[in-house]
């Protein structure tokens, strides 16, 4: 990797260390790009060379997220476990993911609710990787043969999603990674006699 290229990425590391730091003490409407780039030490047309309003911090934080997530999943994935357990594990390390910086999770999830439709919600990579693995599970006979990948992978991903909310909302201290587990095991377990 050249200098430059190095430079870059410690620029962008910066803004994202800045804007978040700003974002959690002042909220993200009273936070000014102004304010992120005096802090930063940058001009605001470096800022503007890597995102083109401040709405674009919450799409590349959201981006940046789902490829760290990515990153951790992949193991889950290679290993010789059966389908339900990977589905489980895969939403405990994202659920461990997010309790690292519960109030900079908040923040973010909060905005990206504000600002983004309904649709682009709803078609997360984290949806999408479940549908996979769901349909991966089929083919073993892990799963009933017919079963609606697509609509089972939206459920699971609506518990995950309502839970992570539950949780960002909660005046309580708990684990969210425990309770999405003990969720996950009820669906799969079901909950008749």
């Amino acid at each position: 990797m050249s200098l430059r290229d190095k430079k870059k990425i410690e620029t962008k590391n910066k803004i994202f260390e800045v804007a978040g730091r700003l974002f959690k003490e002042k909220g993200y409407d009273n936070t000014t790009i102004d304010e992120i780039t005096k802090e930063a030490g940058i001009g605001k047309g470096t800022f503007f060379n890597y995102f083109p309003a401040k709405e674009a911090l919450l799409q590349d934080f959201v981006k940046q997220k789902e490829e760290l997530v990515f990153d951790l999943v992949k193991d889950q994935l290679t290993r010789k476990i059966s389908t339900k357990e990977k589905i489980k594990n895969i939403l405990i390390l994202v659920a461990k993911s997010n309790e690292k910086d519960r109030e900079l999770t908040k923040l973010f999830v909060f905005e990206h609710l504000k600002h983004y439709g309904h649709e682009e919600r709803r078609s997360t990579s984290l949806n999408h990787l479940i549908q996979v693995i769901l349909e991966k599970g089929e083919k073993t006979e892990e799963f009933k043969i017919g079963l609606d990948s697509k609509m089972a992978a939206g459920n699971l991903t609506a518990i995950y999603f309502y839970s992570l909310l539950e949780w960002l909302w909660s005046k309580n201290e708990y684990s969210f990674s425990e309770d999405i587990s003990k969720k996950i095991d009820m669906i799969f377990d079901g909950i008749g006699r």
